[in-house]
């Protein structure tokens, strides 16, 4: 059993009552769980007139309520249900409480039944009620209870005498409401005692904790809790050695279905009665976390949130956490790689600050438990969504993975859709249950109407899916290697429609609905599992073909060329990894942080108007919205000093649920980098209460780069990158052919040809910088190696090179058909999918690249090279899809310019494709204290990079070939 688990009973005392309103207000604090002090505290935070600790909404009392209950159902709205355990002394009252309020099971399972019964091994019942019921059960059972105490969860029985006789988590269909936390704690340490060969539980850190109310508590911090699953747990050996998949539950609070199925399948696992798990646990561990204790509780009446007014019974998407008056979304607090949001504090534990240890305590802990496993093959994160076009999305991480990995990802899904649609069929087998939720919750009967999998699964990046990016996630950093500080994992995030709320709702137990989330991630967890289990490879085919990829200095990007940094050693030069050593130690240079909080409330004078002043000597400008979600009307812009919008936020249209291309998030905000100078504006007409934070970073002298170490306080991270990694990383794939580099001087020099003989030594050639242009040696002898035969492929910047080089439909091209440009995401549109560029990739994947691993914002930063697309048509070139350069006028979205992002052109027999932006060099000019990322193709760029040098992809699974993508060509 564990040791760090309370396993004492819950107190049966019944010697406090509610405190009544006849007191004097000085006196209210007397005998109230809520001191002076932190009612105080509170009505400061709020901004709002808190009801008094005294001030009860009812005034039910009685020997047999526990304290805890009397609180509960006095403390919560008129119409709230509590969860109430009720154990008789007589079967008298017994049968009369049965005769009031048992309810058989609904059919249509459109709620749990208002009461339940036992008899044995002692008279109990279940049920939720509110204070008027809880007096009418009083009167009907006279003196025939013996206690009546707060029971949430699903098992009804958690709290009392034999709970487990009928299992821990019951199934959906005849569960009670949501799992709760404390039954929970309960239920594990139960299976760690009862299957102790099979599970180990581990108490791994605390949450920040909420003022709990009825205790009095000004912190009252919830225990975080890792269960690992596995034949021989406590084998430490064999343990480490076996293959994990890692399933994060619910780390936004608000989004139950990753709990819902994950404490179930536990359960199973512990029992053996998990099937298709079974053969798999001599190989490998399966790891759930609790991930989000603050966000779960939250729902309890006894907890307070400072930001809402009145009693709020809903769970909380983040933590208790508060930064600058912001409340603290716990995914986005990890110490990823790249651009790092200085408006959120990242969990490094090596050198954290210790302002930190106190916000984000549980991510910090996180952090560190998880460092300590070795083979982290599958995590994922699973959330909840609104709508969507199909009943599940699986988002690829931010993080960039080899050839092996990224085909691991994509295999993944394609069996989880295999598996539910054997499951289901299509949508239609759950449509009218989603049609009815939709209606219940949103005021919107809506079903997914998707191709893929007859709407049941689709998968892209986040960008892909939903619209918009981030950084410090769970999930990108567990992604990233190892050596980064992360996990080296492949890591996915599930979303599932229908498990969110909207606005202020009530979140209500649907287990007509639930069952079937539940259903669909337990058949996603069986599909990693398996996937973890199995002998997966991946190679590339190459048809014996050879091929040289041109690298260069000025693409490597290193911590050494940052001014507050001093690094032993620079840059790596002219070889195939661009990777150094060094150490980096803070300098201390002139960098500051100005930031500034308001609340903006509805109210009679309409619209308001929030600033922030910058100077010319301002790096960057961040906004941050909270609180948007809970608007149904208005508009939030962003206006620089010359009165021009750059962010408009349209409120209506966020909030409505059935709108799938604007409601994708909770959150919203604006990133300007070099601001003009002068006096912002954030003019917010709402309503709902707005939280409005504004972050500027202020950098002196010549310094482009902020100081981590100032904004942060993390030294920063030694790195040396460069993009053309890729290739190399892929030549270890490479089953038939030589992947090699060489410098713009070796192609000069005539290294792409044997010699004088005019034959190839290679026969593809990657050209991905704009280097050496100038140099008329060097376009000679690309243009002599595309007479001879060799296929050239262009990206990024060395798509330039089409204007210099004489050769074949090249030689159409002027230099002022083409156009270095900057998007805010390299996202590839009006795609021909019969192009032999986009073979194998998906309607759904658009984004080429994921920026914020390699140092680009959610601003407009993203590099691309394209081209005039009536230019490319008239030379000759198919174009398999275009980039449009936009921005917004007056709040308007805009399209200023579009051009060929992908292509090709021919040149004789050989054959010259053009992809405009799939490896940028990192950007290192804003924060990113964590280091960089060489590379972050999505699987569509890694996919439309092997088809570009036509390669053949093969996909491998226990040695069998499962799939191919691309031919030889």
């Amino acid at each position: 059993m564990l040791d760090d688990i309370d396993n004492e009973a819950p107190s049966n005392a019944t010697d406090r009552s509610a405190a009544g309103d006849e007191h004097l207000p000085g006196e209210r604090f007397t005998n109230s769980p809520v001191d002076r002090r932190t009612f105080l505290r509170l009505s400061a935070t709020t901004g709002a007139a808190l009801a008094l600790p005294g001030s009860a909404t009812a005034d039910v009392s009685g020997d047999a309520l526990t304290d805890e209950f009397t609180f509960v159902v006095n403390h919560t709205p008129e119409a709230y249900e509590a969860a109430a355990v009720i154990e008789f002394g007589e079967r008298e009252a017994f049968d009369a409480f049965a005769d009031e309020y048992e309810e058989e099971p609904d059919p249509e399972l459109s709620r749990a039944p208002k009461a339940v019964t036992r008899e044995e091994p002692t008279l109990a019942a279940h049920a939720h009620l509110t204070a008027a019921e809880v007096e009418d059960v009083l009167d009907l059972s006279g003196d025939g209870i013996d206690v009546i105490d707060f029971a949430p969860g699903a098992n009804p029985w958690w709290t009392i005498e034999a709970p487990y006789e009928d299992g821990v988590f019951p199934p959906v269909e005849s569960a009670r409401n949501y799992v709760s936390y404390e039954e929970t704690v309960e239920a594990l340490g139960h299976l760690e005692d009862a299957y102790s060969d099979r599970v180990r539980v581990h108490n791994i850190g605390e949450s920040p904790g909420w003022t709990n109310a009825f205790t009095g508590e000004e912190s009252d911090p919830r225990d975080i809790y890792v269960a690992e699953v596995t034949n021989d747990v406590r084998d430490e050996t064999a343990f480490d050695e076996k293959e994990k998949v890692v399933f994060s539950l619910s780390i936004h609070g608000d989004e139950r279905a990753g709990v819902e199925a994950g404490s179930r399948l536990l359960e199973d696992l512990a029992r053996g009665e998990a099937g298709a798990f079974e053969p798999l646990l001599d190989d490998i561990a399966v790891v759930f976390l609790f991930t989000n204790p603050d966000g779960w509780v939250a729902r309890n009446p006894q907890t307070e949130i400072p930001w809402v007014e009145a009693h709020d019974t809903n769970f909380q998407r983040g933590n208790a956490s508060v930064f600058d008056g912001q409340p603290i979304d716990t995914n986005r607090q990890y110490p990823t790689i790249g651009w790092t949001n200085p408006s959120f504090r990242p969990a490094e534990p090596e050198g954290v600050p210790d302002e930190f240890t106190e916000l984000v305590p549980d991510s910090l802990a996180i952090v560190e438990h998880f460092r300590g496993y070795e083979n982290v093959a599958f995590l994922c994160d699973y959330h909840g969504m609104y709508t969507a076009d199909h009943l599940v999305f699986n988002l690829e991480t931010n993080a960039s993975f080899e050839h092996e990995g990224t085909h691991d990802l994509d295999e993944v899904n394609i069996r989880i859709g295999e598996g539910m649609q054997d499951h289901w069929g299509g949508i239609d087998a759950i449509a009218d249950d989603i049609e009815t939720a939709g209606e219940e919750m949103y005021g919107v009967p809506f079903v997914p109407d998707g191709d893929s999998f007859d709407g049941l699964l689709d998968w892209g990046s986040i960008y892909d899916s939903l619209a918009y990016q981030i950084t410090g996630s769970f999930l990108g950093w567990a992604g990233q290697p190892e050596a980064d500080g992360g996990l080296g994992a492949i890591t996915v995030a599930p979303e599932i429609v229908l498990s969110n709320h909207y606005m202020n709702a009530q979140k209500e137990w649907k287990p007509y609905w639930s069952r079937h989330y539940e259903t669909a991630y337990r058949l996603s967890m069986r599909e990693f599992a398996q996937m973890a289990a199995r002998e997966t490879t991946a190679t590339v085919a190459t048809g014996g073909q050879d091929t040289a990829y041109v690298t260069t200095d000025e693409l490597t990007r290193s911590s050494a060329d940052l001014p507050h940094t001093g690094v032993d050693s620079g840059r790596g030069g002219d070889d195939d990894s661009g990777r150094g050593q060094g150490r980096a130690q803070n300098q201390g240079r002139g960098t500051a942080v100005r930031r500034r909080h308001e609340v903006v409330r509805p109210g009679p004078a309409g619209q308001s108007r929030v600033g922030a002043e910058t100077t010319d000597a301002s790096h960057s400008l961040f906004v941050d919205l909270e609180g948007v979600q809970h608007a149904t009307d208005g508009t939030v812009r962003v206006r620089n000093p010359a009165g021009t919008v750059v962010r408009e936020v349209d409120l209506a249209a966020k909030a409505d649920p059935a709108d799938s291309e604007v409601r994708t998030h909770d959150f919203e905000g604006a990133f300007v980098r070099r601001p003009q100078a002068g006096q912002w504006t954030v003019e917010v007409d709402s309503d709902a209460e707005v939280h409005v934070l504004t972050t500027v970073l202020d950098v002196e002298g010549d310094d482009e780069i902020p100081d981590p170490g100032e904004v942060l306080g993390y030294e920063q991270r030694p790195y040396t990158v460069n993009p053309m990694r890729f290739f190399a990383d892929l030549d270890e794939s490479v089953v038939d052919g030589d992947v090699d580099y060489m410098g713009t001087h070796h192609v000069s020099v005539g290294r792409l040809l044997r010699g004088n003989s005019g034959k190839r030594h290679y026969d593809k050639l990657v050209v991905s910088h704009d280097d050496g242009i100038d140099d008329s040696r060097y376009l000679s002898a690309i243009e002599e190696f595309v007479q001879a035969g060799g296929d050239l492929v262009l990206t990024d910047s060395g798509v330039n090179l089409l204007a210099e080089l004489e050769i074949g439909d090249a030689a159409d091209i002027a230099a002022g058909d083409i156009a270095d440009v900057l998007l805010p995401f390299a996202n590839l549109e009006n795609r021909d999918f019969d192009h032999p560029l986009l073979a194998g990739i998906r309607p759904r994947q658009q984004e080429i690249w994921k920026g914020s691993q390699l140092g680009y914002t959610t601003g407009v930063d993203q590099p691309a090279t394209i081209v005039d697309r009536e230019a490319f048509e008239r030379a000759g070139g198919s174009v398999a899809g275009t980039f449009t350069v936009g921005d917004l006028q007056d709040g308007e979205p805009t399209d200023l310019a579009s051009g060929v992002a992908a292509g090709t052109l021919s040149a004789g027999d050989s054959e010259i494709s053009v992809v405009g932006s799939v490896l940028p060099p990192a950007r290192q000019t804003e924060l990113h204290p964590f280091g960089m990322a060489d590379y972050a193709v999505s699987f569509m760029g890694h996919t439309l990079l092997c088809n570009a040098l036509g390669f053949e992809q093969r996909r491998y699974a226990d040695g069998e070939l499962v799939r191919t993508y691309g031919e030889i060509r």
